[in-house]
């Protein structure tokens, strides 16, 4: 097995970390909050990627599978905390709006600012920049490709689920909002 070098490591469990975070502050701040489930099992379907994408980047990394130099594994390193960094944005930016279930409750608003004014689902950009992060930190550019086409059909499941929801509590305001701004990674999608 190719060592995974002990910086990545500790920013690995750092994003571990952060992920833990969000979820005691999540579940803080919407204790009270009645909302209503429009999830259809996609934050399962998230959770099982997360695992599936970590245990494939280790398996590549025992492989040897694409195995990438140094200088790759540093990048990767570098690219989780952009990612972990763009996802805490979002969740910042959104506030008590956050949550890790599609739902919805009668205070719910559009949230056009930080880094929602460029893409509408930043948190989810901020964990594809992580996973694709983590397969390099791990040595594996094949664990990065990976990642990479799970969490875009992860995501693109999870976004249609969340964006029908929101068209639907806003049928005036979302559909605009859809056209000035990109789904999951800027002038892309």
């Amino acid at each position: 097995m190719v060592e995974i070098g002990l910086i990545a490591e500790i920013i690995f469990y750092l994003w571990v970390l952060s992920e833990i975070a969000i979820f005691i502050k999540t579940k803080l701040q919407r204790k009270d909050v009645a909302s209503e489930n429009k999830d259809k099992g996609s934050v399962r379907f998230i959770v099982l990627g997360i695992f599936i994408c970590i245990a494939i980047d280790q398996l590549c990394n025992f492989l040897k599978l694409g195995y990438v130099n140094t200088a790759y594994s540093e990048l990767g390193s570098i690219l989780i905390i952009v990612g972990m960094c763009i996802r805490l944005w979002a969740v910042t930016a959104l506030g008590r709006h956050f949550s890790l279930v599609v739902s919805v409750d009668s205070k719910q608003e559009i949230i056009q600012s930080g880094p929602y004014r460029i893409v509408r689902h930043p948190s989810y950009t901020g964990l594809l920049v992580t996973f694709i992060g983590i397969g390099l930190a791990f040595n594996t550019w094949t664990g990065s490709l990976f990642s990479f086409v799970f969490f875009i059909i992860v995501f693109g499941y999870r976004i249609r689920i969340e964006e029908k929801a929101l068209i639907d509590m806003f049928p005036d305001e979302y559909p605009g909002y859809i056209r000035k701004t990109s789904s999951l990674i800027p002038f892309v999608w």
